[in-house]
């Protein structure tokens, strides 16, 4: 028994006649080693130059432009407006469609004096994914040539031209709307690292662009076949699953600007953190269910999305290199260099990944929120694990 809690004795791992401590340490460096050098890879092929390159369309295909309006009725009735007069792809070519829940009547009101196809899902809380399914149950399999998922003052015309040159699946460039606080502003860089490593640096190797939940399109007859099949809360994991399962390629248009809003505290975020760690969770389990049977059929572009969505997230994996880091230097040094080494990779993958422009530049004075940032993620999965524990009970 003695022997067993002498693990908690820091003497015991520095024993030159112990080698655990070697064996541990080159354990935890592989582990964080290979999700580092995945970052690392795409971050180094999203440097490359982005070209568009579908040339124009000969032809003009019709789209159904898809919102979703989860109790901020006010918020979406100015992006349908917003959509509506800066448009210039022709107005009989696309029809607009609200998928409306918790709305106000004074909001639901201002809808129906629109132009826009009105759909109430049966159930008043619902997720985003049984709100579209409803939508797609309105329509017919061949009303539309693509659906659309997000507004755009240019997205229609861009999208019609890589509709036309074969692109079935579609995910724009999401950005920020409200750099108002270094919260919002480290959390617009953090989805800027995100869209040139998961997205633009993807589709630079061959693979497949990640979804977000908005700013997407799909071929429509495709997509009202497998909306019936979608399963979960998370929209994009959802649509992933199903299109690469069948080797259907998800391209990203870059110029295709849609604006989402971040949380401006850290308090919000945690709350987004939440949320998003629940189906981070599913899709964990999902893959590793699911990686060695894709691995043995060679499906490529599924084992990829299917081992991203085994990676840690990004403060996650800063933050436990940081802790090893020190802890190595503090038991043995002359096993940290390595260490340091690693940390300055995953530093130089993400500033690789950061682009130029307003984000790049209040991100230097924002970053001293960074750490927050970091201790918010991580007591998010600590609140997540209690809130499974305490369901358990």
């Amino acid at each position: 028994m003695n022997e067993i809690f002498q693990i908690f004795n820091p003497d015991w791992w520095m024993d030159e006649n112990n080698n655990v401590l070697q064996m541990t340490d080159a354990i935890l460096f592989l582990l964080f080693l290979i999700p580092v050098a995945y970052l690392f890879i795409y971050s180094l092929a999203s440097l490359m130059k982005y070209k568009n390159p579908y040339p124009e369309s000969k032809k003009q295909h019709k789209f159904l432009v898809l919102f979703n309006v989860f109790r901020n009725g006010k918020e979406v009735i100015e992006s349908i407006n917003y959509f509506l007069d800066t448009q210039t792809y022709p107005r009989d070519k696309y029809d607009i469609a609200a998928a409306a829940t918790q709305l106000s009547e004074e909001d639901l009101t201002t809808l129906l004096q629109m132009p826009v196809s009105i759909v109430v899902p049966d159930k008043e809380y619902c997720t985003k994914v049984y709100a579209i399914q409803q939508v797609m149950e309105r329509y017919s399999p061949h009303e539309y040539d693509m659906i659309v998922i997000f507004n755009s003052d240019n997205a229609l015309h861009l999208l019609n031209n890589a509709y036309y040159s074969g692109c079935d699946s579609i995910q724009a460039h999401r950005m920020t709307e409200n750099l108002t606080t270094s919260t919002a502003i480290l959390s617009a860089a953090g989805e800027e690292i995100n869209n040139n490593i998961f997205r633009k640096g993807h589709t630079k190797l061959g693979f497949s662009s990640a979804l977000l939940g908005s700013g997407m399109a799909f071929d429509f007859e495709m997509f009202h076949r497998i909306a019936p099949a979608l399963k979960g809360s998370d929209l994009a994991k959802a649509v992933e699953v199903r299109l690469l399962e069948e080797n259907i390629y998800t391209e990203y248009i870059q110029e295709i600007i849609c604006y989402s809003k971040k949380q401006e505290n850290a308090e919000g975020y945690s709350r987004e953190r939440q949320r998003w760690l629940s189906a981070q969770y599913n899709s964990t389990f999902l893959a590793l269910k699911h990686l060695p049977l894709a691995f043995l059929q060679g499906k490529w572009d599924y084992c990829n999305k299917l081992f991203q969505w085994l990676l840690p997230s990004r403060f996650l994996l800063i933050a436990c290199i940081v802790t090893a880091t020190i802890i190595i230097t503090i038991l043995d040094w002359t096993l940290s260099f390595k260490w340091y080494i690693l940390l300055l990779l995953i530093i130089i993958t993400f500033l690789m990944a950061l682009p130029e422009g307003e984000i790049n530049k209040r991100f230097k004075h924002a970053v001293w929120a960074l750490p927050i940032l970091i201790f918010a993620s991580i007591f998010s999965h600590f609140g997540r694990i209690f809130k499974s524990t305490k369901k358990n009970k």
